[in-house]
């Protein structure tokens, strides 16, 4: 029986690191992209996230992949054009309920503080798909640079292509934990980290000296920068629950190799435990 295609959309925070993690001759994103059974999409916001904080290369791969036809970029437009072919004018109503859910993820106010007009221009029933589009855009432009709108809007293309395609989409998001979380908890909607891409590659039969360089490629940026990271927080099995706790980074692909971790839904490691598997029996 063949398997289920996958859907995944792609972040802006992921797609910039898997861009920088590199070997001399392909970067991280390259392996996503090749993984099988996968189809890539991205919101039109990131792009625009990209092209304003990203780096020049990221957004040149970003640009290539989208005319090669193998990533998808949805516009809003795109996303009311393509439900409206389906549920018709109820599309409106769907994408201010996918907004609304997308800001909720990450702070009750937000919705209420930017998007009111939406909500006065939806109670009069006098628009569009144009007008609905521009007061969109005229709260949107209030936001200014918010870290999370990207994903709130990342949000609202998983729920659409749930819509579209009656299957749950997953999204290679950030190292953000709490936006993972609430992604993976609040909706219901499977992360993929970069460190789980790593584990991923491992999942698919790439050998360890495939991925190493990309790991100490990893590894580099890691150790390199203003404010070092050099270790890691996963998840184990406790003194009778899970908990998170630090290990060193330049360990976890080692591990990974030696069949210490699965993927959680959140995008986070965690250790296999054979306690926790006799307690669920």
């Amino acid at each position: 029986m063949a398997e289920q295609q996958k859907y995944a959309i792609l972040d802006t925070d992921f797609v910039s690191k898997a861009n920088i993690i590199k070997t001399e001759s392909h970067v991280l994103a390259d392996e996503v992209l090749a993984f099988p059974g996968y189809s890539f999409f991205c919101h039109q916001k990131m792009k625009e996230e990209l092209a304003d904080h990203g780096r020049r290369d990221a957004q040149v791969w970003l640009e290539n992949k989208i005319k090669s036809g193998e990533i998808v970029c949805y516009s809003d437009d795109k996303i009311l054009s393509e439900m409206s072919r389906y549920i018709h004018n109820s599309c409106f109503l769907y994408y201010r309920s996918f907004l609304k859910q997308g800001c909720d993820i990450f702070s009750a106010e937000f919705y209420n503080q930017y998007f009111l007009p939406l909500d006065e221009m939806m109670d009069s029933g006098a628009y569009d798909q144009e007008r609905f589009l521009a007061v969109l855009r005229s709260c949107e432009n209030q936001i200014g640079h918010q870290k999370s709108y990207g994903e709130i809007k990342a949000y609202v293309l998983a729920q659409t292509i749930k819509l579209l395609y009656n299957t749950e989409a997953y999204i290679f998001c950030s190292d953000d934990f709490g936006a993972r979380r609430g992604f993976a908890n609040s909706a219901q909607i499977p992360c993929i980290s970069i460190l789980s891409v790593f584990l991923k590659l491992r999942l698919l039969g790439k050998m360890m000296e495939e991925v190493e360089p990309y790991f100490q490629s990893f590894l580099h940026w890691c150790f390199d920068r203003e404010n070092p990271q050099t270790h890691v927080k996963i998840w184990l099995f406790k003194e009778g629950s899970d908990k998170r706790e630090k290990v060193p980074l330049e360990t976890v692909l080692y591990d990974i190799y030696e069949g210490l971790y699965y993927a959680r839904k959140d995008g986070d490691l965690q250790k296999i435990s054979k306690e926790k598997d006799e307690k669920r029996k």
